[in-house]
């Protein structure tokens, strides 16, 4: 059973893809995917033997060989010529990072990414690579996880608050990314308990006049 995080990336994707799932893991979301005809083709790729050994096993039990390659691969490295879709979901920024930096993402359709902090920094990345976020979503799964899909189609760069908010969660306003915002304005007023700093202080007043 997949978590509500994974899940809601299963949702985002474009349909009927080749898709390369990178950090795997134990394949949960390949597995999903081509069981529910999402993809027609998936690979679970991981850096570590050990993961992917697993990942081997529920494949094999699922008997789901035909459609689920498992590839040892740093990033994107081993990425075969016929993937369309990329999804790269639970490292941090600075590894998702240097990941993209080091891959030729041109003649894909779509790059999921979800990163477990700093997603402002994954959209200050796509905004100077002038790319294009297509679709975000967040969604809480114990902690909030804010997800980033993006091409690489031509985009002017974003505006600070697009950067900050996400501009598709600015246009939908939807009522996680609204809760996302107040959870942040009560961890920051917990911090400014301890530490009344005017910097904790402008943050918490600039939230509240966005939410409002």
């Amino acid at each position: 059973m997949l978590s509500k995080r994974l899940e809601t990336i299963s949702e985002m994707l474009l349909k009927g893809e080749v898709v390369f799932d990178c950090g795997s893991d134990h394949a949960l979301l390949p597995c999903f995917l081509v069981q529910n005809d999402i993809c027609q083709k998936a690979y679970a790729a991981d850096l570590h033997i050990g993961p992917l050994n697993q990942a081997k096993a529920n494949i094999s039990r699922l008997h789901l060989e035909d459609k689920i390659e498992t590839i040892l691969s740093d990033g994107l490295d081993k990425m075969p010529d016929d993937v369309s879709v990329v999804v790269i979901a639970g490292m941090g920024y600075y590894t998702v990072h240097d990941i993209l930096e080091k891959a030729n993402l041109n003649n894909l359709k779509q790059i999921v990414v979800q990163v477990n902090r700093n997603v402002d920094k994954l959209r200050a990345y796509i905004s100077d690579k002038n790319y294009t976020i297509t679709n975000e979503r967040i969604v809480k799964d114990n902690f909030f996880y804010e997800i980033v899909c993006f091409n690489t189609e031509y985009h002017d760069a974003y505006r600070p608050e697009e950067i900050m908010f996400g501009p598709i969660n600015l246009q939908n306003k939807s009522s996680e990314f609204v809760a996302y915002i107040q959870s942040q304005i009560h961890t920051l007023e917990e911090i400014y308990q301890k530490n009344a700093s005017l910097e904790i202080l402008n943050k918490i007043n600039y939230l509240k006049t966005f939410i409002n």
